[in-house]
């Protein structure tokens, strides 16, 4: 752990918030790895010459800001580093993790054709009862569970999708290639939930956990909706991006 900078005893700028800057710099920058156990207290208070609150308020501002974790009885680790994601996107999954150098991949967890509720109807510019194929998946990321996503699509405009492969490609890619359906933009809300038992077991979190709730429906070039998508993130591996 870096020691190459002393804590300024002499500055307007509380010895907490000095640590503060100094514990988050070496997390970001790849210093201190994820699932890495921070050092203890007592051991950094003698390190920086400061009292032993002062390092644990700031190792509490840290976990407050998810970058530590405490794990009763264990200590204190590095949390797991938070996946950036634009909400106003319409790139498939798999292409924004691409895009962050991270290894993404799907589990299959449902694939069915249905008939539409009077909500999904609306949302999907079908009529009511009308067939539509609803395809829930499991997104990992380096392995790990972390969004629980249910995609509702026309039966008829995409007739046979059912039957692909929905786990080695990515859905937008297979709408593009076989049906010359592309996105072009998307209405979505957001809002935070609670993991439920089912949902909380495939993400691998206790039931009750906060998860963000992203709903979009997603528009093809032709301005005719192509899906309807509900998408639960895990809390403590998302943040989102405004532009």
């Amino acid at each position: 752990m870096d020691n190459h900078q002393s804590i300024d005893q002499d500055t307007e700028t509380p010895l907490y918030v000095q640590l503060i800057e100094k514990f988050r710099n070496m997390i970001e920058t790849g210093e201190m790895q994820s699932g890495e156990r921070f050092p203890a207290e007592l051991e950094l208070a003698k390190r920086y010459g400061v009292a032993r609150i002062t390092v644990r308020s700031a190792i509490a501002e840290l976990v407050q800001d998810g970058l530590l974790v405490r794990h009763q009885g264990k200590g204190t680790f590095v949390a797991e580093q938070k996946i950036d994601r634009e909400l106003v996107s319409v790139a498939s999954f798999t292409d924004r993790m691409n895009s962050r150098g991270i290894r993404a991949g799907s589990r299959l967890v449902s694939v069915r054709t249905v008939k539409a509720t009077g909500k999904q109807a609306r949302l999907l510019g079908v009529e009511e009862g009308a067939a539509i194929v609803e395809i829930v998946r499991l997104r990992l990321s380096d392995g790990v569970p972390v969004a629980l996503e249910t995609s509702c699509l026309s039966a008829e405009r995409c007739p046979g999708v059912e039957k692909e492969d929905l786990v080695e490609q990515s859905l937008y890619h297979l709408l593009d290639s076989k049906y010359g359906i592309r996105p072009a933009h998307s209405s979505k809300t957001l809002e935070l939930a609670r993991a439920m038992t089912k949902e909380a077991k495939l993400l691998g979190v206790k039931t009750g956990t906060p998860l963000f709730l992203l709903t979009a429906v997603v528009y093809s070039e032709d301005n005719q909706v192509m899906e309807y998508v509900k998408t639960l993130f895990r809390g403590d591996r998302f943040r989102f991006q405004v532009h």
